[in-house]
């Protein structure tokens, strides 16, 4: 396939999460999440558009709504359950050759971390690279970093529901035909839940922007290990929440987003 040389960031977002039904919208610092999250997507270095792969359903409505006020975004609709499907139209409508995934749950995302995959991809010339899974960056820094032509293989050949809802497994599932580029941080931060599933984490993630947000509003990485440091007791507002389970993923396998 020939490559146009286009990197466009893809956020799937929708209104109808299982265990905190609307948290796209939940306040943070006077905006709603995704437009928080989508700010800091917004300085990742080497994107040339950005795209809002949103449900083409009614309840999707106050979300679009939302978003339609950010003259720098692409909103694009497709199918609510089959997100492999609705990032593949978002990546063909926007042109992209190269495609930089972050699920809009991640509202304190880094944009360096981001930045590094993308670089790391570009530099190995790489089919598919992500921020480690099992150990290093906190879990809410995920980034994926994979070629169009790749996703649009994944979506022409999966069947598996679990490989249509969350996009990329198909590709990760296959390293002897996907290598894959992982990247890593010291120390391990793993354990950090950095991410919006459930009132617990919504809470932990408002306690951080009250606190960073109105005098650090591009605050990251280093910001947050020095808020944790001073203040321990934020990370133990969701510290009890179970981890993500990732069907497919050998004990001794780090081949997963």
């Amino acid at each position: 396939m020939m490559r146009s040389g286009k990197t466009v960031a893809i956020v799937q977002a929708r209104m109808n999460s299982t265990r905190l039904p609307g948290k796209v919208m939940k306040p943070l610092a006077g905006a709603p999440l995704i437009i928080r999250m989508l700010e800091r997507v917004k300085r990742i270095k080497g994107i040339d558009e950005i795209a809002a792969a949103v449900p083409d359903s009614d309840d999707s409505a106050p979300l679009i709504e939302a978003l339609s006020g950010l003259d720098w975004l692409t909103i694009i609709k497709g199918p609510e359950a089959d997100v492999l499907a609705r990032t593949s139209i978002a990546a063909r409508e926007t042109g992209a050759d190269t495609i930089v995934r972050i699920t809009s749950d991640c509202p304190l995302v880094d944009p360096a971390v981001s930045e590094s995959v993308l670089a790391a991809f570009r530099a190995l010339g790489g089919v598919y690279a992500r921020t480690s899974i099992e150990r290093g960056f906190p879990l809410g820094f995920d980034t994926e970093v994979l070629a169009a032509d790749i996703l649009f293989e994944a979506e022409k050949e999966a069947t598996d529901p679990y490989e249509r809802e969350h996009v990329t497994p198909y590709i990760w599932r296959r390293p002897e035909k996907y290598p894959s580029l992982i990247l890593g941080g010291i120390p391990d931060r793993r354990n950090w839940r950095l991410v919006v599933d459930t009132p617990e984490d919504y809470e932990m993630v408002k306690t951080v922007y009250d606190r960073l947000y109105a005098s650090q509003p591009e605050f990251g990485f280093p910001e947050l290990c020095a808020l944790f440091s001073e203040y321990p007791e934020i990370l133990k507002i969701n510290a009890d929440v179970p981890s993500p389970v990732y069907v497919g993923l050998a004990s001794d396998d780090t081949s997963c987003p």
